[in-house]
């Protein structure tokens, strides 16, 4: 093989003890086990919620009869992405819908990961903009994306659903996963990224057996 310069970009929030998370979830829990000065190597335990931090939803979080994680093809985590700049137009706890969708359209092809960039990465912390009141992906919008033949969607904010009612939270999950487009959760894009390009973009989880959800490094790569 030829080798080739890549350039990574890094679209993945840190995962640290205590992390903001799902309001209703317990704290996730970073506990540093073993220490090198005590027993001769540093090693951590690590006790959260599958969807925590930078995620990704397979089907069986709200499909019974869905794929987990650990059943899902390993190319619906990864492929090329379309960035949509929505920042300034996706509004506080107000619906993403088609309307707002429908002017990317032209620029998306079947087999394309979608990554809405609404600004709300930039808010992440313990405030109820972050935690409470993100806009969210209504069900025409999903509708859309389902039609344009995308293989996965994803999101800056704690949910592509909205927080506060199965009204605002359900219709997306149930839209997409129902046809086995995964969904990716708390991205941080840099600001590099939303330059208008395709890129290549991967988010692997674990092999994580029977799992609803699984934290994921999101990599955009730019081949030079």
């Amino acid at each position: 093989m030829t080798p080739q310069k890549v350039k990574y970009y890094d679209l993945t929030h840190t995962l640290y003890h205590n992390c903001p998370g799902w309001p209703s979830h317990a704290p996730n829990i970073v506990d540093v086990t073993y220490r090198q000065c005590l027993h001769g190597y540093n090693a951590e335990t690590l006790t959260f919620n599958t969807h925590t931090c930078t995620h990704l939803d397979a089907p069986f979080h709200f499909y019974s009869d869905g794929s987990p994680v650990d059943q899902l093809s390993l190319d619906h985590f990864a492929g090329p992405a379309f960035f949509a700049d929505l920042r300034g137009k996706a509004k506080l706890d107000s619906p993403i819908d088609a309307d707002m969708l429908k002017p990317f359209m032209s620029k998306v092809e079947p087999g394309d990961i979608f990554l809405m960039n609404t600004g709300w990465g930039a808010k992440r912390g313990f405030n109820a903009e972050y935690l409470q009141q993100w806009p969210y992906l209504d069900g025409s919008g999903a509708a859309l994306l389902v039609e344009a033949g995308v293989r996965a969607v994803g999101t800056d904010t704690l949910s592509l659903g909205g927080w506060g009612s199965s009204e605002k939270g359900c219709p997306c999950h149930l839209t997409l996963l129902k046809k086995d487009i995964v969904i990716i959760e708390e991205i941080n894009y840099p600001e590099e990224v939303m330059d208008g390009k395709k890129r290549l973009v991967t988010a692997f989880p674990l092999k994580l057996l029977g799992a609803s959800g699984c934290p994921v490094r999101v990599v955009a790569y730019e081949f030079e």
